[in-house]
Formats: C-alpha cells, sequence, structure tokens
C-alpha cells in the first residue's frame, strides 16, 4: 500500500509542478498575471471594472441603424426592378 501513495504523491507533486509551470492569462483589464480567486481578472477591483463597462454599454457591438430607409428602399427597389422584368416578359 505503501507503494500506492508514493505514486499518487509522486503524481500530485508532477501535477502541480505542471499547473505551476504554466503561464497564468494575462488580465484582460489591466495586463497583470490573473489570480486564481479572481480569474480571469488579477483582483476583484479589475472585474468591477470590466462590469462597470459592460453596464455603460462600452462592450456594445456596433450595428446598422434600422432608422436608415435608404437601405429598405433600395431593397424595394431592386424587388421592385425584378417584379417589373417579370410582368414585361
Amino acid at each position: 500500500m505503501s507503494d500506492i501513495k508514493q505514486n499518487q504523491q509522486t503524481e500530485t507533486a508532477k501535477s502541480s509542478a505542471e499547473l505551476a509551470a504554466k503561464p497564468l492569462p494575462k488580465c484582460p483589464t489591466c495586463g497583470a498575471p490573473a489570480d486564481t480567486k479572481a480569474r480571469p481578472f488579477c483582483s476583484s477591483r479589475c472585474a468591477d471594472v470590466d462590469l462597470s463597462n459592460w453596464f455603460q454599454g462600452k462592450y456594445a457591438i456596433p450595428a446598422v441603424d434600422a432608422a436608415d430607409d435608404t437601405i429598405i428602399e433600395a431593397l424595394l427597389a431592386g424587388d421592385m426592378a425584378s417584379t417589373q422584368d417579370e410582368d414585361d416578359r
């Protein structure tokens, strides 16, 4: 049984050494190494800053303004032209 315990301890030591060898990802807010408690951030402060940015809409994806009728008019003009062409045949 002592051999089994020794093998388990050796494997645990190897896996923790492998984890320590991997570089920690960087905090998306400030670029410091991430903390395991606040992952992927380096601290709860950086996590709060990121959350605040979300609430303020700083991470919004730009979109086409729905009030821009020129796009709709162009699409309708193209559709109307194709239906007129079919009627002429």
